[in-house]
């Protein structure tokens, strides 16, 4: 094209008129689809190339001017942004670059044209709703060689979405152990060490003790008839190492009761800008310093890929005082010593809606007719028979499916909230964690209310069942010692078997989903129980989610699905725990 402009070979190009009115060159399409997926649909999506803190600043202007954000990308590109108006003759030559493909990285294009980006999103983010932009601005982050204790924490915000390394398919690497430095400064270092030691060195012996075990229950040559064609037409090699690799599954699952929470993961997130500067700043104050140093990890690492957005991450006093159980002053009220307590897996309803039937059907009708008061909805099905109320929820799950996870399309059904206790052990609680959209409430780790001790322990050996409790015993005593100094430190080396209850509060929808997600065969043994106890503990005061007037006494919860008249709102899994593929 030698020296021309580019608006001058643009205005002789075809055009392309878009849903909006608005005409592109091809050249802009091409340049355009480096970051969206078309130039001209009315919806689209943003390429990875286009940055992020990029994408939400445009995004934000949606509030202030009805211009497409393909606009503002050209304009970026341009370096037409008004009031930060940089080189256009250098701008026009980027979208060029950008069709023809000379661009490495499509986003160079951007750093190209908007030569003073920082201080323009420095300017949006601060002028209109800078929270809002910092809403739509998403991070992808990558822990390594971070706690369980870690893990928990970014588990309570509730737009982190993450994937952390699996207890089931990985075996932990038990000499990879977070040592706080304020105890191994201590005169417990040898004590808090040895324990940590001693409790890696069970979890290996166990994990081949359990998969011996799994093995004798089903040698090789049964589970080979169990399996489908496919696996039976390859080689025995790759058979066995399939075979093997569902044994170390089954083990992993027992072994991982034995994991303290010093044992490091790795785990990866996504989070928006927003809850990410809320997390910095709290974090800060966190009473644990792998916490506070991770804080500072993360701010690091987020400002390289948002630095105009983490603006307000000094540390929050207010939650270090949180934080730090408001352990002295005007908190002193909230300490108090309980005596320890045994403690038993189950599950207690703490509060309910005994109005729910009607509550649902009523949001049910208002959301298939047209607006009304809700209290006339509401009055309309307290009006309706029962079997007339449990004929909505029929029709409205009639053509629900295997793979269709929601009850409903939008959330009527969630409206509803029940609040339960779930008392486990930490290791289910951390899968129990996991489903975010429920509020949830626990306190810190301890060994007071004592351990899970599942039978398949027992049927492993009596040895293994011997190892098992001087793990727990050791851990409960060193837990004990450092508590006096290190309250929260201690937690590190409580294991997963130790009971510990979790309140859980959350819709209807959510609770059903819960229950079938956490009721299938393939399923950890331990939380399995824990929903089916909960689906138990609220059909009975909600027997309506099963069709029925009154819970039945004296049958298990499989038989009261199982003869249930209404199966298609709370769905759980009923039979055998099955093996790992």
């Amino acid at each position: 094209m030698g020296d021309n402009s580019l608006s001058n070979v643009a205005s002789a190009l075809p055009r392309v008129i878009d849903r909006n009115g608005k005409t592109y060159s091809k050249l802009e399409c091409k340049a355009l689809e480096r970051f969206v997926t078309s130039a001209t649909d009315r919806i689209y999506a943003c390429r990875a190339d286009l940055p992020p803190e990029v994408f939400g600043a445009f995004g934000s202007f949606f509030s202030r001017n009805p211009k497409d954000l393909r606009n503002h990308i050209l304009d970026a590109i341009r370096g037409r942004i008004p009031g930060h108006e940089g080189d256009v003759a250098l701008g026009e030559k980027n979208v060029t670059k950008l069709a023809s493909g000379e661009f490495t990285s499509p986003a160079e294009a951007l750093k190209s044209g908007v030569s003073k980006a920082q201080a323009f999103f420095r300017e949006w983010y601060g002028k209109y709703s800078h929270k809002s932009i910092a809403n739509v601005v998403w991070i992808p982050f990558v822990g390594t060689n971070v706690s369980q204790l870690f893990a928990r924490q970014l588990a309570y915000d509730q737009l982190a979405f993450f994937i952390e390394q699996s207890t089931r398919f990985v075996k932990f690497d038990v000499d990879n152990l977070y040592l706080d430095q304020r105890v191994m400064d201590s005169q417990h270092r040898d004590l808090f060490v040895g324990t940590l030691r001693r409790a890696a060195e069970v979890y290996e012996q166990f994990t081949e003790r359990a998969a011996d075990h799994y093995g004798r229950q089903l040698p090789f040559d049964a589970w080979l008839q169990q399996q489908n064609d496919t696996i039976k037409a390859v080689q025995e090699k790759p058979q066995r190492t399939k075979y093997r690799r569902e044994l170390k599954a089954k083990a992993f699952d027992v072994a991982r009761l034995l994991l303290p929470q010093a044992v490091r993961t790795n785990i990866a997130w996504i989070l928006d800008a927003r809850s990410t500067e809320f997390d910095i700043a709290a974090w800060k104050g966190h009473p644990l310093a792998e916490i506070k140093e991770s804080a500072l990890l993360i701010e690091k690492a987020g400002g390289e890929i948002a630095p105009s957005l983490l603006k307000y991450t000094e540390k929050n006093s207010y939650y270090e005082d949180q934080y730090g159980g408001l352990g002295s002053g005007l908190g002193s009220a909230l300490q108090v010593e309980l005596p320890s307590a045994p403690m038993m897996k189950g599950v207690d309803v703490i509060s309910y809606d005994a109005n729910a039937f009607q509550k649902v059907v009523a949001m049910l009708l208002m959301r298939s007719n047209r607006s009304a008061d809700f209290n006339r909805f509401l009055e309309y099905a307290r009006s309706m028979t029962f079997d007339e109320k449990i004929g909505v929820l029929r029709r409205v799950t009639e053509k629900r499916g295997p793979f269709d996870e929601w009850v409903d399309i939008e959330e009527a059904f969630d409206c509803v909230k029940i609040t339960a206790q779930i008392r486990t052990d930490i290791g289910a609680v951390r899968d129990l964690r996991r489903h975010q959209k429920w509020d949830r409430n626990e306190g810190r780790y301890t060994l007071d209310n004592g351990f899970y001790l599942p039978e398949i322990v027992h049927e492993i050996g009596t040895e293994a069942a011997t190892l098992y409790t001087e793990v727990m015993g050791r851990a409960y005593d060193t837990e004990r010692t450092l508590r006096k100094e290190f309250s929260q430190e201690a937690q590190y080396v409580v294991p997963m078997a130790a009971f510990h209850p979790i309140i859980m509060s959350g819709g209807l929808d959510q609770l059903q989903y819960l229950v079938a997600t956490r009721t299938v065969p393939q399923g950890h043994f331990s939380y399995r129980e824990d929903a089916y106890n909960l689906a138990e503990a609220v059909c009975r005061v909600h027997p309506w989610l099963l069709g029925l007037q009154e819970y039945p006494q004296g049958k298990s919860v499989e038989e009261v699905v199982r003869d249930a008249p209404l199966k298609s709102v709370l769905r759980p899994y009923i039979g055998d725990t099955g093996w790992h593929a």
